[in-house]
């Protein structure tokens, strides 16, 4: 879009913008972290695929909040995450989870494109409150092998394992080590187990969305810096564009 195509507003913010710049007097143009979020927020919630050994589950982005760190020049992604893994129907774990993803910024002034680069799985964290819950192995059991024979549970025997055979499609000594976590009664456990999934999945999801950014000749603030921008760091908890090398 021409700057004749802007509205007279937005090219009387150009106008002087290209002045200031002209001038000296202005070398940045910095995004608050609340700017930054109000961006952000509308994304949300996001799921992504969370493959188990039995059963079905679910690894769910409720909220999301970006921060600035002012000791680096990475941008930081906190997640507020829910993980819920069902066997047979029922709900036999749920958790609330906290992510922080962060990466890069990287401003492309050919492309006018501001992409995240170094994008990388920093916390996955178990938060333990009312939401957590976890059912016992001997759940499973009952519902898989019926009468005398499902008091086996501590055993994890032969009936066992022809029932989930059947159930997970012949991947029996896997399901079987994964029952094992439930045995234990550890929260923290089962997600350690599901922990390099969750963080591939989350990975692959950010991928899938281009981490990046093409500014818009619609909004003025973005004509301006894709006309005469030169780079894009964090600096004093702010995403500074600067107009100069």
């Amino acid at each position: 879009m021409a700057l004749s195509q802007l509205n007279w507003q937005d090219r009387l913010h150009v106008l002087v913008g290209y002045c200031l710049l002209k001038t000296g007097r202005l070398t940045f143009d910095a995004f608050s972290e609340a700017e930054l979020n109000d961006i952000v927020r509308p994304y949300f919630p996001i799921k992504v695929p969370l493959d188990v050994p039995i059963g079905e589950g679910s690894f769910e982005c409720l909220e999301g909040q970006l921060t600035m760190p002012a000791s680096t020049n990475r941008l930081t992604l906190q997640l507020f995450c829910s993980v819920e893994i069902r066997a047979l129907g029922t709900t036999i774990y749920r958790a609330h989870v906290a992510v922080s993803i962060s990466a890069l910024p990287n401003y492309y002034p050919a492309s006018r494109t501001l992409r995240f680069t170094d994008v990388r799985v920093d916390v996955v964290h178990l938060l333990n409150d009312r939401y957590s819950l976890l059912k016992d192995t001997q759940f499973i059991i009952d519902r898989l092998v019926p009468g005398p024979l499902s008091g086996l549970s501590s055993l994890l025997g032969q009936p066992l394992r022809s029932a989930l055979s059947i159930v997970t499609a012949g991947s029996t000594e896997q399901a079987l080590s994964y029952l094992r976590l439930y045995l234990q009664g550890n929260t923290q456990r089962i997600l350690d187990y599901h922990k390099p999934k969750i963080e591939q999945q989350l990975l692959n999801e950010l991928e899938s969305r281009a981490v990046g950014y093409t500014l818009s000749d619609d909004v003025w603030r973005e004509y301006l810096f894709a006309r005469w921008g030169k780079r894009v760091v964090v600096e004093e908890k702010s995403l500074r564009f600067y107009f100069t090398e």
